[in-house]
């Protein structure tokens, strides 16, 4: 398996590179305007996001997509993230909010408090040990029905082939993962517990060569 950052590292990584993170747009964005066209978002009522990163996504959400009355909570393991963030999300409070947290360690919201879950490019920093943990904290903390919203790298499109880029990252992520923030092609739907959740929507995009898998799936 390649290697991953431990949570301590990824803490030290982001806060060193908070500034530049938002120019991940090149390959995020195509995968995040899927994933927001794909989750109903206009229908939810609370929302969490994992790994909320600058508050760039969040910032989108509240502007565009979600109700008045939808709250809102980020949390991520970086504070220097988390200031960005803030500064961001300022005129949404207070039904916008933010919390620092290690996502590894699972989660600490309340049980069935909120209907959306948002992971994107998070679980290709997570470990399958973490990844496994993550998704049965986000069982628990959807009510019924509820959607978890993801998107991550991957490494094949849905025709099964493989780009040069995607395989050009995977490389340089297992030889020198920190160039990359740790960050490496997953495979999303195979995480799934077919007894715990309903796939909806599943996609793949592969702007410029790099390809993101866009995952939503309900809580059975």
């Amino acid at each position: 398996m390649p290697p991953t950052l431990t949570p301590a590292q990824a803490r030290r990584h982001y806060d060193r590179n908070a500034h530049r993170q938002d120019a991940q747009g090149w390959y995020e964005d195509d995968a995040l305007e899927r994933l927001i066209a794909l989750s109903n978002f206009g229908l939810a009522d609370d929302v969490l996001e994992v790994g909320c990163g600058t508050g760039k996504f969040a910032a989108t959400l509240l502007r565009d997509h979600l109700q008045p009355h939808t709250s809102y909570i980020g949390v991520d393991i970086s504070p220097a993230m988390l200031a960005r963030a803030g500064r961001k999300l300022q005129k949404y409070a207070p039904r916008a909010k933010l919390r620092p947290g290690d996502v590894s360690l699972g989660l600490t919201s309340r049980d069935e408090s909120a209907d959306r879950i948002i992971a994107t490019y998070l679980f290709d920093l997570l470990s399958p040990a973490h990844s496994k943990l993550l998704l049965e904290h986000m069982h628990r903390v959807l009510r019924p029905g509820g959607l978890i919203c993801l998107a991550s790298l991957t490494l094949e499109r849905d025709d099964g082939d493989m780009t040069i880029i995607s395989q050009l990252w995977a490389l340089i992520q297992r030889r020198w993962p920190w160039i990359v923030g740790g960050c490496r092609p997953v495979q999303l739907k195979a995480m799934l517990d077919e007894g715990q959740w309903e796939v909806v929507a599943h996609e793949t995009v592969a702007p410029r060569g790099l390809v993101s898998e866009v995952l939503v799936a309900r809580k059975v």
